[in-house]
């Protein structure tokens, strides 16, 4: 049996899942570009797990896929900015974004069951996990729609539009010190173009929230900033085009997630064998 770390993950977002998981041929489509036997690992975030979860057509589809393929849950911003830190400060050697091992593999060491989805569901991380999107994704929200009134942004408040740069600078020390807690004296040490995690936030919030001030926001964009949040940790990520483009750009402007393959669902649904 191969090592995690000997997988390529195929990291997809929620509505590829969707996709994938209705009847039809787009997962054999999958299964051919992407074969399970050829060291390839389906992964998705828990908040995809979540939102799929709550659909009954879409969660038996995805049952099916997960019970053929080997997948893997993948941790996002928080827990892997935590892993990076650590990692600038000499803690730890390197970052795997995965939380969960293949159950397409194996079970907590025991061969595929049909319902292992089922069984996963059960884990007391992944209801915590759930619990903590319902309670946080809403208050994440706000605190965007707020941000601009924090110590950082004082100065560009009414410039922000214009001062990309500048905005995403700062929103790293905003995020250093809000949500890491790091002092002074630690965040002018922390050598921020190894947090990988924390550039694509930053530019995702910046694209998402205010680059454009006429476009209408949502949670539904936490969701998506959250799940991008791990795409430097991947060998491919496929999802909507929109999330895509935003990728794009951020490649332009930044090598976080050069050796990254990006694709769109239609670009998986026209591959011809």
């Amino acid at each position: 049996m191969k090592n995690i770390s000997d997988y390529k993950l195929i990291y997809l977002d929620t509505n590829v899942v969707s996709d994938i998981s209705k009847p039809g041929n787009l997962v054999m489509k999958f299964l051919k570009l992407y074969p399970p036997n050829e060291g390839f690992l389906l992964c998705f975030s828990t908040y995809t797990l979540y939102e799929i979860r709550k659909s009954d057509k879409f969660y038996e589809g995805f049952k099916k896929l997960y019970s053929l393929f080997p997948c893997a849950i993948v941790m996002s911003y928080f827990p892997l900015g935590k892993m990076e830190i650590e990692l600038v400060i000499g803690d730890i050697e390197e970052i795997s974004p995965i939380i969960f091992a293949p159950t397409g593999l194996s079970f907590e060491g025991k061969k595929l069951l049909p319902n292992s989805l089922d069984l996963l569901l059960e884990k007391k991380e992944v209801v915590d996990g759930f619990n903590s999107i319902d309670i946080y994704t809403p208050k994440y929200l706000n605190e965007i729609i707020n941000l601009l009134d924090e110590p950082e942004f004082k100065t560009v408040k009414n410039s922000v539009k214009d001062k990309r740069s500048v905005f995403i600078k700062r929103y790293k020390y905003y995020e250093l010190r809000k949500r890491f807690l790091l002092n002074e004296n630690v965040l002018h040490k922390v050598n921020m173009r190894k947090m990988k995690t924390l550039e694509i936030l930053a530019y995702t919030v910046y694209y998402k929230f205010f680059s454009d001030s006429q476009r209408k926001t949502s949670i539904n964009d936490i969701i998506d900033i959250l799940i991008m949040t791990t795409v430097p940790y991947v060998h491919t990520f496929i999802s909507e085009r929109n999330s895509i483009n935003l990728l794009e750009q951020i490649k332009k402007q930044s090598d976080v997630i050069k050796s990254v393959k990006l694709m769109t669902l239609s670009d998986l649904t026209n591959q011809d064998f």
